[in-house]
């Protein structure tokens, strides 16, 4: 059932408008949040928990998520759920406006689409300019049936881009697109950690015919779940109303970048006061402790019954 009701996405005419007589895209990000979320919405909380996609990985008490090895006398860092709700990119806008320009996360995270809502009015994407408007993406054939299907319902727009790739994406914006856009930015900017960018469909084909650099596209339908790697680059763009349900985790794969990543923003002049809220250090080491004494407690198991 959506969390919000159908008021989430108001005709075209009832949203604010900015001086210039633009229609404001309003966006609320990380409310409420893991405990508030869970005491504010008890219900859909134990609902999210109970359908979450590899609850080993996803779910805070899930095997393979590293978080979860933390002791309890730990203030746990809030890894969520949290709510991201925001209106869809009206179509008179251009196509380079995205919902969340390009950005990474320190942890692994899950996104679930839980409602869209289809706005109505001159200059609102319908579901069938959602279709036209997605035919100009590289999709797959199991993606474009679902399009096809008139009880699937597209929300948002996912470009992603493997981790291995940044430092390419980085250059790219930082000496190239800025410098032919005029704008004046110093050497030590990183156009990542303030992300202000969003890929167009132009950019995106640039950066894979002049750099090799290719991203996923994903269009994510009513009900789906995304999931995102730490320190993976990703946009989004939604092509309705949306709410989505974000959930962190640490999987053992990638818990690595979680650690780089961290270690980074630490060193930074840009975050000079950066705090390690992920404890990624404590999660390894606890993690790391727990696997020695399972592997001993099972040779000695093994010896006994020898």
């Amino acid at each position: 059932s959506p969390v919000l009701s159908p008021v989430f996405a108001p005709p075209l005419s009832e949203r604010p408008k900015s001086k210039g007589g633009d229609t404001v895209v309003y966006r609320l990000k990380d409310w409420p949040s893991g405990e508030e979320f869970m005491a504010l919405m008890p219900s859909r909380y134990d609902d999210l928990m109970r359908n979450l996609p590899l609850p080993e990985y996803c779910d805070p008490e899930g095997n393979l998520n590293l978080a979860s090895h933390l002791p309890s006398f730990f203030v746990r860092p809030d890894l969520g759920p949290r709510l991201c709700c925001a209106y869809g990119v009206a179509a008179s806008q251009e196509q380079d406006f995205g919902t969340a320009n390009l950005h990474r996360e320190v942890s692994d995270i899950v996104s679930v689409l839980v409602y869209v809502g289809v706005a109505k009015g001159n200059g609102v994407l319908s579901k069938t300019g959602v279709l036209k408007r997605l035919e100009e993406e590289d999709l797959d054939d199991s993606v474009k049936k679902r399009l096809k299907d008139s009880s699937e319902t597209p929300g948002a727009l996912w470009h992603i881009y493997i981790s291995k790739d940044v430092e390419k994406i980085k250059d790219f914006l930082h000496k190239q697109v800025a410098k032919e856009q005029g704008a004046e930015i110093s050497s030590e900017h990183d156009p990542i950690r303030e992300p202000g960018w969003y890929l167009s469909r132009k950019l995106r084909q640039r950066l894979w015919e002049e750099h090799d650099v290719q991203g996923l596209t994903v269009v994510q339908f009513l009900g789906d779940s995304v999931l995102i790697p730490a320190g993976a680059l990703h946009q989004v763009q939604n092509l309705h109303s949306c709410v989505q349900v974000i959930n962190d985790f640490v999987s053992p794969e990638h818990v690595f970048h979680s650690f780089h990543l961290t270690q980074e923003l630490r060193s930074s002049r840009e975050e000079p006061n950066y705090e390690d809220k992920l404890q990624v250090k404590n999660i390894l080491f606890h993690s790391v402790k727990d696997a020695l004494t399972s592997l001993r407690r099972y040779s000695q198991e093994e010896e006994e019954n020898s």
